[in-house]
């Protein structure tokens, strides 16, 4: 792969996926013709994350670990996407919303028995959420588990995706901003349900101050409710309809990919939950009381015999 040299004074995401695509016009093009994914206006197109995508079959290898560990399981993760034909879903702003205030980091118990029904996942988000360096408009989702190999490793043509096994169940997230910061998180699931991370384990070039810590603790946040929601609340998960994608015109001689993929809805038709002022709170002011998962566990005293978990929806006080 020949060297791409960036100013570092004037990190662009955009800019530099154009000076990759003119280097690699060849992959871009294998990649795709391979895959069509389609979303709706509003959220990352399929040009832009093709162009993520290149990167990360570009930089997969493990020799890219030693320069950069975060860029190098941010690379990972995307080329694993890729190549195990996972979906994307595209969150609305309303259920963006709810999530965030929907606390579930410290709920004890909440994964207890989790097994997720899909290795990786692709969310791509609406333009509602900021990092200290840059706007996040996708987040690349993962899990791990050494019961199944098979979740951490593949092959796209002469691009061997290496192993990087973590051992127990682990789900992680990633992305790049549009300034090129590479943020990402896992998170260890204990044998009891609850989640174990360190945010003081540096595995990038940069040092982790206090409003890095906020960012990711709110994004984990969101990632683990929209995991509890895949699993327990199905009816949040739609199809995009043929309106709701993005037209993109074709030429005269232009060959079209049958090989499309359409994104997915999280949040489709939500809204969220509001309370005037004579509900059960005195405070004038507007404010959100905060949501929660309940965990509910089989016994001979409940109908039920699976675990279950119910969403506690937050609600908008003197909205």
């Amino acid at each position: 792969m020949k060297t791409i040299v960036l100013d570092p004074n004037k990190m662009n995401r955009n800019h530099s996926l154009k000076i990759f695509e003119k280097i690699n016009k060849k992959l871009l093009k294998q990649i795709r013709a391979e895959k069509n994914y389609q979303t709706p206006k509003g959220y990352i197109s399929w040009d832009e994350l093709s162009g993520i995508v290149g990167v990360g079959l570009s930089t997969c290898d493990i020799e890219f670990a030693n320069a950069d560990f975060s860029a190098f399981v941010h690379s990972h993760r995307m080329s694993l996407w890729f190549v195990q034909d996972a979906p994307i879903y595209c969150i609305t702003p309303e259920l963006f919303q709810a999530f965030d205030n929907t606390d579930v980091l410290n709920k004890q118990g909440v994964l207890t028995g989790w097994q997720p029904s899909l290795p990786t996942f692709l969310v791509a988000l609406p333009k509602v959420l900021k990092s200290p360096s840059g706007d996040i408009d996708y987040l690349v989702v993962h899990c791990t588990n050494n019961q199944h190999p098979e979740w951490g490793t593949g092959k796209w043509r002469d691009i061997q995706i290496p192993d990087i096994q973590t051992g127990n169940l682990h789900f992680d997230w990633s992305t790049t901003s549009s300034k090129e910061t590479v943020w990402m998180s896992s998170c260890q699931v204990t044998d009891n349900g609850d989640l174990s991370y360190n945010d003081d384990n540096n595995l990038g070039r940069n040092t982790i101050d206090e409003a890095d810590r906020e960012f990711l603790d709110r994004v984990r946040n969101l990632v683990l409710n929209i995991l509890l929601s895949l699993e327990y609340s199905p009816s949040l998960n739609t199809e995009v309809s043929d309106g709701e994608i993005i037209a993109k015109s074709q030429g005269f001689g232009v060959i079209k990919n049958p090989n499309i993929r359409r994104a997915r809805w999280l949040g489709k038709d939500y809204q969220s939950k509001s309370e005037g002022s004579g509900g059960t709170h005195s405070s004038p002011h507007t404010h959100w009381r905060r949501g929660h998962w309940r965990v509910l566990e089989p016994s001979s005293d409940n109908k039920w015999k699976q675990s279950k978990r119910i969403w506690i929806e937050p609600v908008l006080v003197n909205g």
